[in-house]
């Protein structure tokens, strides 16, 4: 494995895995990361894909950081970040099954 993918990994391992403390939202977050990680250990996941799934948790990790900006998640942002990381989820299945 390239240094550059483990410092990918790394960094979005960190950046949700961090964030794992407030709830089950967070949680989900660091399930995704590492099973990112682990498509990427497995040789799985190419470095393309890699990079397009890290993004994916990077826009989800935006958009959690938004909803709290106000102190509250209201039901409606909960909803969307849950179907954001459905289609995350689903993005990491299908990348690593190709």
């Amino acid at each position: 494995m390239t240094i550059l993918k483990t410092i990918l990994i790394t960094g979005a391992l960190v950046a949700t895995a961090t964030a794992a403390v407030a709830g089950p939202i967070d949680n989900r977050q660091a399930r995704q990361g590492q099973r990112i990680y682990q498509g990427v250990q497995s040789g799985r996941l190419t470095y393309g894909e890699t990079v397009q799934l890290v993004q994916g948790q990077t826009r989800i990790q935006a958009m959690k950081m938004r909803a709290r900006a106000d102190g509250f998640v209201d039901p409606w942002e909960r909803a969307r970040i849950n179907a954001a990381q459905d289609w995350q989820s689903l993005n990491i299945w299908v990348k690593k099954h190709n």
